[in-house]
């Protein structure tokens, strides 16, 4: 595989012993003290030239803050990831309280702090940063300032330790210009085993539960001060796809500019003994200076034969195609969210693989968004009122929705299937009616339980509603009119 100038520099940086495979990562200048004291373990093995030329080709080992930087800039990088996170936080959230219980001012409040907070744009960036830089971090702005030695304190999600109105902003840290501060590398039996219990930022010291970690790709505890104890980002593993789908285009591209190839058949040894070697550079370059659909190229009508030979050019669109849907194997995208080129063909139909990708992207909402959002969501309600409301839950809006027909479709087939419940005594009105309240479509939200259920119609035939629902088959004389019928 062909590496790139930066690649090769970076093998060399190497070579000269700046860096090993397993040793930390170099963070800028300024973002650990002067005085900090830092393990500096390193295993130099032996062949290493050979092993980094493999490695960094193949995206094995970490690339560096700056070289996934460079790499976030071209357009196949920045879609596999960007895509993704778009798609993570397009429908976002709803808030939900318990079955039974009104908790829709609170969730209006709730809802405007996430908007003043800007919490479903700085999830979208935690995604972004998560995939282009295998890290993302989320700081808690309380107020402290850069120096503040309470940075290094925990922040705990309890009314005592988290003020009221203290929550001032969250903030996006890119993971350069951090570094973990402490952390256990002795005891494997301890639940805190190679996680960061501080980290520097920029000199000052920050305690975990302010600055919120984003990692969906995890890597093995032995590597993890190699990728400043991050995850793999999906660049990386990109990259071998990439530089091969970079190839394949350039390949393509160069040989559609010279598909074709113009021959002429002529007596070499003739042209050389009256023209010479310079006459016969001349008239070639004359032909190529007024060569195009308009020009004229004089031939010996007996001794000379101009032809054209073309490159056969079927199958290269399939072969480009190829190597660009291999790009989408590593985010698991189709093609079509990916590159926006939508299938071709008879009946052709991209549906089921965006539902198995949207199945990806829940499965993902789940395992990188579900604990760090409830953290937020909790800090939220302190900073709001002061407490917890257990009751308060979210969902993740699903991407798969059906349209107004499917829609009413199945409302009137669940219409049905209740109404024969309640036909055959398997249910009472008050149960439909509580069932009903807690439809997703919430079209009967907040409908009141008191005071019984409705009577089915034919208990309702006979009653006058304006006599007080007095049943009409009981008194013989309210059926007369002034004909007596």
């Amino acid at each position: 595989m062909t590496m790139t100038d930066t690649d090769s520099r970076e093998v060399a940086r190497v070579r000269s012993g700046a860096t090993t495979v397993f040793s930390p990562v170099k963070p800028l200048p300024g973002v650990v003290p002067k005085d900090a004291v830092v393990a500096m373990d390193s295993a130099y093995p032996a062949d290493i030239a050979q092993y980094l030329n493999n490695a960094v080709a193949d995206g094995t080992t970490f690339l560096g803050y700056a070289r996934l930087a460079e790499m976030a800039q071209r357009v196949e990088y920045r879609h596999i990831v960007s895509t993704l996170a778009d798609e993570a936080t397009r429908e976002w959230i709803e808030f939900r309280g318990k079955s039974g219980s009104s908790k829709a001012d609170r969730i209006s409040e709730l809802e405007a702090e996430f908007v003043r907070l800007s919490v479903r744009d700085h999830f979208k960036t935690m995604a972004e940063f998560d995939g282009f830089y295998g890290i993302g971090q989320l700081f808690f702005d309380t107020g402290l300032g850069q120096l503040d030695k309470k940075l290094a304190n925990p922040l705990l999600l309890t009314p005592e330790t988290f003020q009221k109105g203290s929550l001032k902003a969250l903030v996006a840290i890119e993971p350069i210009w951090t570094s973990p501060n402490e952390y256990n590398s002795s005891n494997p039996l301890r639940p805190d085993f190679y996680v960061p219990r501080k980290w520097w930022v920029q000199g000052a010291t920050v305690h975990k539960d302010r600055l919120l970690r984003f990692v969906s790709r995890e890597v093995p505890p032995i590597l993890a001060p190699t990728y400043n104890f991050g995850g793999i980002a999906l660049t990386q593993l990109a990259k071998p796809y990439v530089d091969n789908w970079v190839r394949t285009r350039q390949s393509v591209s160069d040989l559609i500019n010279g598909c074709s190839i113009v021959n002429l058949k002529t007596e070499m040894q003739a042209v050389y003994q009256q023209a010479g070697i310079g006459g016969l550079i001349n008239r070639i370059e004359n032909f190529m200076k007024f060569r195009d659909n308009r020009g004229v190229f004089l031939t010996d009508k007996d001794k000379e034969e101009l032809q054209i030979l073309s490159a056969n050019l079927a199958g290269l669109d399939k072969l480009q195609n190829q190597a660009l849907e291999q790009v989408c194997v590593a985010a698991q995208e189709p093609l079509v969210k990916f590159s926006g080129i939508s299938p071709s063909g008879l009946n052709a139909s991209s549906e089921g693989e965006i539902r198995v990708w949207y199945d990806r992207v829940a499965a993902y909402q789940e395992s990188f968004f579900r604990a760090n959002l409830t953290k937020v969501m909790h800090a939220c309600m302190l900073n709001i009122w002061g407490e917890i409301d257990p009751d308060i839950s979210f969902n993740f809006v699903p991407l798969w929705q059906l349209d107004e027909a499917a829609k009413a479709a199945i409302a009137k087939t669940n219409a049905d299937t209740r109404a024969v419940y309640v036909e055959i005594g398997a249910a009472s009105n008050d149960e439909v009616r509580t069932a009903l309240r807690s439809d997703e479509d919430g079209l009967f939200d907040g409908a009141n339980l008191e005071g019984g259920g409705y009577e089915p119609l034919a208990e309702q035939e006979g009653r006058d509603p304006e006599n007080g629902g007095v049943s009409l088959f009981g008194n013989p004389a309210a059926h007369t009119d002034n004909d007596g019928v």
